[in-house]
């Protein structure tokens, strides 16, 4: 099978193209390579240098490659600056990849995986999130992945495009066997930074909210290891190209810890102290959001082998003591 992925350096396109590769299938790489790296794809991938948004670049990808599905993982993912800059978001999120179905339409409509997002929620009334959960985007990323969402069932209507949506939680770690970690710049998320400091990378940690109604103060996230994400999209493609419907699922453990035992965690297994600051919230953050992936887990056979809060974190930690410096030392 021949696949394109979109956003295919970045930290989980990555990790997908990686494992798709593994398992025999041709990869085509669509990517601006604004954040991704090409250290993080396999080398049999081609890669293309692109925006999902040129009709050019996407018609021809289409024209000289028969695609028998499409992974899109291509989007900017900040919630804090989708709230400074909403405009940013909605273009690239959302109008640019109008381009990509469009594309497909013409291609024949391949199906699709779409990386979406718990943000879709907002702040949850019920816990664990069932994915009939009301639709209430506090962000303009959440706001851009739902209605991404959205036109996805547009283009089934009208062009046959059948799609799922995976509605991750908090996707973290490295790669079992090494070869893929988690490399932003800036850097963001919790793990790696967490990891950095203890490397000494950063001087401090800052610890965004302190006085969330959850058990310390901190709040609460379902961790779900990469390896365990990449293994639900090729489930859930497999049974597209098998005639599957067009829905929605949530990828996530249904388990969460707060980000203050996230960070103990960091300290105790790579054996190093460092400084925790407490800082203010940042704005469209809520403070618990834990899956129900029953829904998952019933249709596909699915489960997390990997997602342990100390599997993942002794896994982020062994990638970063090798990639101090992320994909650029390499």
């Amino acid at each position: 099978m021949k696949f394109l992925v979109t956003g295919g350096t970045g930290y989980i396109g990555g990790a997908m193209s990686r494992m798709l590769v593994l398992k025999g299938h041709e990869v085509v790489i669509l990517d601006t390579l604004e954040y991704g790296h090409k250290q993080a794809i396999p080398s049999t991938a081609r890669l293309i240098i692109g925006n999902v948004g040129d009709k050019d670049v996407v018609s021809e990808i289409f024209s000289k490659n028969s695609i028998d599905g499409v992974l899109h993982f291509a989007g900017y993912t900040s919630v804090e600056e989708s709230v400074k800059n909403p405009i940013r978001y909605i273009k690239n999120n959302l109008i640019s990849p109008t381009v990509l179905l469009e594309c497909m339409k013409d291609a024949g409509s391949p199906p699709i995986i779409f990386s979406s997002t718990a943000a879709v929620y907002g702040v949850p009334n019920i816990i664990p999130i069932p994915e009939t959960h009301t639709i209430w985007p506090l962000s303009p990323y959440g706001l851009s992945k739902w209605n991404f969402e959205q036109l996805l069932s547009v283009y089934e209507r009208s062009a046959g495009i059948r799609s799922v949506s995976l509605r991750y939680f908090n996707a973290c770690g490295a790669a079992i066997d090494g070869t893929n970690g988690e490399s932003h710049e800036p850097e963001t998320h919790l793990i790696p930074l967490a990891c950095q400091t203890a490397l000494g990378i950063h001087n401090t940690f800052h610890m965004f909210g302190t006085d969330y109604p959850t058990t310390d103060g901190t709040a609460v996230r379902d961790y779900i290891h990469i390896d365990d994400l990449c293994e639900a999209h090729l489930l859930v493609m497999d049974a597209l190209l098998n005639g599957h419907s067009s829905d929605v699922y949530n990828v996530g453990t249904g388990t969460g810890a707060t980000v203050s035992h996230v960070v103990s965690l960091v300290k105790k297994i790579s054996g190093r102290e460092f400084p925790v600051i407490n800082s203010p919230k940042r704005a469209g953050d809520p403070a618990e959001l834990v899956a129900d992936p029953t829904k998952l887990m019933k249709e596909f056979g699915w489960a997390p082998k990997h997602s342990t809060l100390s599997d993942i974190i002794s896994s982020a930690w062994r990638w970063h003591q090798a990639h101090p410096k992320g994909y650029d030392a390499v």
